[in-house]
C-alpha cells in the first residue's frame, strides 16, 4: 500500500508541475482570439493599455471593406 501511495504522490507531483509551466505563445495566441483579439501582443495592450476588443473588430471590418 505505501508503494502505491507513493507512486501516486509522484504522478500528482508531475501533473502538479506541468499545470504550473506558463503556456506556450500558440495557446496564448488562440485564447486571445476567444477573447476577440488578434494576437496575445494585442490581448497585452488592451488589458495594460488603451486597446480593446473594439479596435480588433474595427481593425477587422476594415480589411474586410477594402478587400471588397
Amino acid at each position: 500500500m505505501e508503494k502505491k501511495r507513493h507512486a501516486l504522490r509522484k504522478l500528482l507531483e508531475a501533473v502538479e508541475k506541468e499545470l504550473l509551466k506558463k503556456p506556450n505563445r500558440k495557446t496564448l495566441d488562440r485564447l486571445s482570439l476567444l477573447a476577440g483579439f488578434q494576437d496575445w501582443e494585442s490581448f497585452q495592450e488592451a488589458l495594460h493599455g488603451e486597446a480593446n476588443a473594439q479596435t480588433n473588430f474595427e481593425f477587422e471590418e476594415k480589411k474586410k471593406e477594402t478587400a471588397q
